[in-house]
């Protein structure tokens, strides 16, 4: 049976956590699976990648679906989701400089952008690309992230709906039937396999699986927002879908997924920068620059499922064979689940709220079975070994 989305579940998973004995992801991640030997799905999928896969006959599948969408008039050809991050600016600089298509590059307005994620989105689109920034309604946006951080522990669901249902309706507005997201979360991260398997995905996979099961429409019925009122942030009517026929792709479909080489050469192709240094909760510098609210998504993972943003990094650095699973564990020991102190102010300011308000929405979340209140922030119990 699948995990589900809820606080009941969580500590009822997390009594008997066990980590996986190739990289450290636990079996509180949700979705995911450790098998007979005590590998994770993420790191089975990892191995399978460099086994089984014809990258050559996969990225010969992608040049077709260029040829068919590639536009012979004066139009974009593609969507591709863009904040100015090293992922999305390698897909659009790769589509447009070895694929020859046209893409119209999408950045959905972080909900609390900082200066480096601005310069860095400034940059990309001085490499060369044309850009559409999205700015749903600030005041409705912020509804459903409180709604999504008191209800679910989810302070960015009205970024993680927006990211999807926005391109979608742009896709319907422009007339653009082709849109290229950058990795398959579940077939990298440890998920469900069969997305793995699949170039392309369905909206109803979009909600149950990257939505655990939001559906934005019910979202905004839930806390009284008029479906009209969110013209981005809902999905359009299937009847708009079908006169367009989007076609949803993941790039990690067609070519291995590598975060760090697509740092380097967003460096170099899209004078992409980096922290001066380490973000917070993690050792590196250089993913996830734009949003400061990222730092309370990851704090809250932290909070529910007893790991955090350095467990994910490490987790990926051994599955690409830059740390081994001794380097990862002193690192998740030494940084993972860090506090976000400095943004506390930033966070109240945002959602309008008193830090007892705060503070009483953390502890509901705190997941009591692997954490305990060190100096009132809380810690696991046990660190993984």
């Amino acid at each position: 049976m699948q995990k589900k989305d809820s606080i009941e579940t969580f500590q009822r998973n997390t009594k008997a956590i066990t980590y996986c004995t190739r990289c450290l992801m636990p079996s509180t991640r949700p979705w995911i699976n450790h098998n007979e030997h005590g590998a994770c799905n993420a790191c089975e999928n990892a191995e399978a990648k460099k086994r089984n896969i014809d990258w050559k006959a996969r990225w010969k599948e992608l040049e077709k679906i260029c040829d068919k969408y590639r536009s012979k008039g004066d139009t974009f050809d593609c969507i591709v989701p863009c904040s100015g991050g090293k992922d999305g600016s390698i897909v659009a600089w790769k589509l447009k400089h070895e694929m020859g298509m046209h893409p119209l590059c999408i950045t959905l307005a972080p909900q609390l952008p900082t200066k480096i994620g601005i310069e860095n989105l400034h940059n990309f689109i001085n490499s060369g690309f044309d850009h559409l920034l999205i700015t749903p309604n600030p005041q409705n946006e912020k509804k459903i992230a409180l709604f999504g951080m008191t209800e679910q522990g989810r302070p960015r669901l009205s970024t993680v709906l927006g990211q999807t249902t926005a391109l979608v309706n742009a896709a319907v507005k422009f007339k653009i039937p082709l849109i290229v997201y950058g990795e398959e979360g579940h077939s990298e991260y440890g998920g469900v396999t069969h997305m793995g398997t699949k170039s392309h995905f369905t909206k109803e996979e979009r909600i149950q699986l990257y939505f655990s099961g939001n559906d934005p429409d019910k979202i905004a019925e839930k806390i009284g927002i008029k479906r009209k009122d969110l013209p981005w942030m809902r999905f359009p009517t299937l009847q708009e879908l079908q006169s367009v026929g989007i076609l949803w792709l993941h790039w990690s479909y067609f070519e291995k997924w590598n975060q760090y080489e697509h740092y380097l050469l967003a460096k170099r192709h899209c004078e992409f920068k980096t922290l001066p240094q380490r973000s917070i909760g993690t050792y590196t510098n250089f993913a996830q620059l734009d949003d400061d609210m990222q730092d309370l998504h990851v704090y809250f993972m932290f909070l529910k499922f007893g790991f955090g943003r350095t467990t994910s990094d490490a987790c990926i650095d051994v599955r690409r064979g830059a740390l081994d699973r001794k380097q990862a564990l002193a690192l998740v020991r030494r940084y993972d689940g860090e506090y976000p102190e400095s943004l506390i102010p930033h966070f109240l300011d945002y959602f309008s709220m008193t830090k007892e308000q705060f503070d009483s929405i953390i502890d509901k979340w705190a997941n009591r079975e692997v954490l305990t209140k060190v100096n009132g922030i809380w810690k696991l119990k046990e660190l993984p070994s």
